[in-house]
């Protein structure tokens, strides 16, 4: 954002326009914790599914395998999709934290709230200088619950069928899925880095531009 955006616009409309960009923002927050109930509609039926593949006779292995595999694959997609939620979680935090800045209201922030793009970059890192975006605790809360459920039914799957075949496939589809899912957050970290990195280097210059 430019450092004359404070000149464009009047103070009163461009105040205002932020003020409701950052209650709609506030309002997105909310949002994206409870989308993620949604996708239970179709992980209910899943492992419903999944039940009822237990109850088929042995001889079917190859109906067994295949169902197993659609449920572990489901099971990932939900984990995904927990830190898709969480990593739009983060950047709707992003935006608020810049707009904070804007309208000149650091002081009313809680002091835990990143106040800038590079205390994004900071805080949201594994170890020394890995990217990592793990959602928030409500939604970390599914996004675990996905990956205890890739190994429930890996586990399940291989006890009651004990079959070589059964074995390789499901063994080597639900490790594949529990390791995409549990590095993923690598992935939406460095998309959180890419945009962080892409902001100026300090928010309150623009907020005194603003404020002017």
């Amino acid at each position: 954002m430019p450092e004359n955006r404070g000149q464009d616009i009047s103070p009163h409309w461009g105040g205002e326009a932020l003020v409701n960009m950052h209650r709609l923002l506030l309002e997105a927050l909310r949002h994206r914790e409870q989308e993620i109930i949604r996708y239970f509609a179709i992980l209910g039926p899943t492992l419903g599914a999944f039940i009822w593949l237990l109850q088929l006779d042995i001889a079917k292995t190859r109906v067994f395998i295949i169902g197993t595999v659609v449920v572990l694959l489901l099971l990932l997609l939900g984990a995904i999709y927990s830190l898709s939620l969480g990593y739009n979680y983060r950047y709707i935090t992003l935006e608020l934290a810049k707009l904070e800045a804007l309208l000149g209201i650091r002081s009313a922030m809680l002091e835990g709230w990143p106040r800038s793009a590079e205390d994004f970059i900071a805080r949201y890192k594994l170890c020394c200088s890995i990217p990592w975006c793990a959602p928030p605790e409500v939604i970390k809360v599914f996004w675990w619950a996905f990956l205890a459920g890739i190994i429930g039914v890996t586990v399940t799957a291989c006890l009651f069928e004990p079959k070589a075949l059964v074995l390789a496939i499901v063994i080597t589809t639900g490790l594949i899925c529990f390791i995409v899912g549990l590095l993923s957050p690598i992935y939406f970290g460095k998309k959180l880095r890419t945009q962080c990195e892409k902001e100026p280097e300090s928010w309150q210059k623009e907020g005194e531009n603003y404020e002017d």
